[in-house]
């Protein structure tokens, strides 16, 4: 009796042995819609793995009966028992879901675009920029180049492509036009540290297709500024250099903190400097609030760039007997005082009809005001034999002035005062 239990317990435990037994399963892994082979499918038992070939075949060694995973990106995944049969799998594709992409038409394409243009990327720009104002940073691209009034990037810039000034570029921030309506030119001092906000800066050189029309005669140049983060943020910066330059900021962003529809942003700069030339100092001050709500098909982007610039203003250069001398080439003097403070407003809006159309709209709002100033002097003598032109002359330059009640015609006059003239503007 006790030799049939001990015969009993080793044919259990052979048959176990049997169960366990490892086989190799193969097989072949295709894409259900297509019938072709899938390469580099993952194929997973346990502790084992390995992957499909180029022509979706595999083949792996497990204990029989025992679960495989099969899966790959872009195909939902499934899960077989091995039998050591071989065997097709058929995997069904999936959509992976992920942040929308819209490929704006003010933006060119390379390859696409019958256009010479350049993009300086989010990287390029950290890379590259400290306080200069925009044209400092866009001059190391082709067929663009820049100078600076203040002779250290700061204040007063500007910026030409292929010989074009500013007046003949369409210069954009997020397509919201910053030339001037009157004179169509770019005042970058009233934008301080925008570069911080920027996500890319795409420039187009000739008219080429422009979608801008004739205000891109020479070219454009649009910024693009970036609302949207993958992650909660808050910055601090400061920074000091020479001629008395510095430059602190404070920016945050929400992430998705607030959810997957609504994002926001924002920013506050502050740039000193006395400028490499005398009489060149300037201040600015710059505010950079952003939105942006997701919702169905709409995407809506508020944002507010507020500025103030207080600068002094020399425009005159360098004589060329002068050019050589460091400390006459610094020398500068005393002329306009420039205070002006500029709000822009805007709402870019995205409606995505379907896959094949979408509408796109900025709606925006340009708000100007300042002032600039300079000294006015002028001495007389009205005592001379002939002073009828002495007379004539003192007249004129108080009438100019609106002054003219305080002619008296008896004796040598001299005026000094500051005249004060006041900007303001809305589009």
């Amino acid at each position: 009796m006790r030799i049939k239990n001990i015969n009993f317990f080793i044919l259990l435990i052979f048959f176990s042995q049997l169960t366990a037994m490892e086989i190799t399963q193969r097989g072949t892994v295709i894409d259900i819609v297509s019938g072709h082979g899938i390469p580099a499918v993952n194929i997973i038992s346990g502790d084992t793995g390995t992957t499909s070939d180029e022509n979706g075949k595999f083949q792996i060694t497990v204990p029989s009966g025992q679960e495989i995973s099969i899966s790959h990106i872009g195909y939902e995944p499934i899960k077989i028992l091995a039998t050591g049969q071989d065997f097709t799998v058929e995997l069904q594709p999936l959509v992976l879901p992920g942040k929308e992409v819209f490929v704006s038409a003010t933006r060119a394409v390379t390859g696409v675009t019958p256009v010479a243009f350049s993009t300086i990327t989010t990287e390029e720009i950290r890379r590259r920029y400290t306080v200069e104002d925009v044209p400092m940073i866009l001059a190391h691209e082709p067929g663009v180049t820049a100078y600076s009034e203040s002779g250290n990037g700061t204040g007063y810039s500007y910026v030409t492509i292929r010989g074009f000034d500013q007046s003949r570029i369409a210069v954009m921030v997020d397509n919201v036009p910053l030339n001037d309506n009157e004179s169509h030119q770019v005042y970058w001092v009233d934008h301080a540290d925008i570069l911080s906000d920027a996500s890319d800066i795409q420039i187009q050189r000739g008219i080429g297709n422009s979608l801008y029309g004739s205000a891109a005669f020479g070219g454009s140049i649009n910024v693009n500024t970036q609302i949207e983060h993958a992650m909660p943020q808050m910055q601090f910066k400061a920074g000091y250099g020479a001629y008395n330059t510095f430059k602190t900021s404070v920016k945050g962003a929400s992430g998705p903190l607030l959810g997957n529809k609504l994002q926001l942003t924002g920013r506050y700069s502050q740039l000193e400097s006395d400028g490499y030339r005398d009489y060149h100092n300037s201040s600015q001050k710059a505010l950079f609030l952003a939105g942006q709500y997701k919702s169905g098909n709409w995407i809506n982007q508020f944002r507010a760039l507020i500025g103030y610039a207080q600068t002094n203003l020399a425009w005159w250069g360098v004589a060329a007997e002068d050019i050589n001398d460091r400390e006459k080439r610094r020398a500068g003097y005393q002329a306009y005082l420039d205070d002006f403070l500029q709000q822009i407003y805007s709402l870019n809006s995205i409606w995505r009809i379907n896959n094949d159309i979408s509408f796109s709209n900025v709606v925006y709002l340009v708000k100007g005001s300042g002032y600039y100033e300079n000294d006015k002097s002028e001495s007389f003598d009205l005592t001379a034999d002939d002073d009828s032109s002495e007379v004539t002359k003192y007249s004129d330059f108080l009438y100019e002035y609106d002054l003219d009640q305080y002619l008296t015609g008896d004796s040598s006059q001299s005026m000094d005062f500051t005249r004060r003239k006041w900007i303001a503007n809305s589009y």
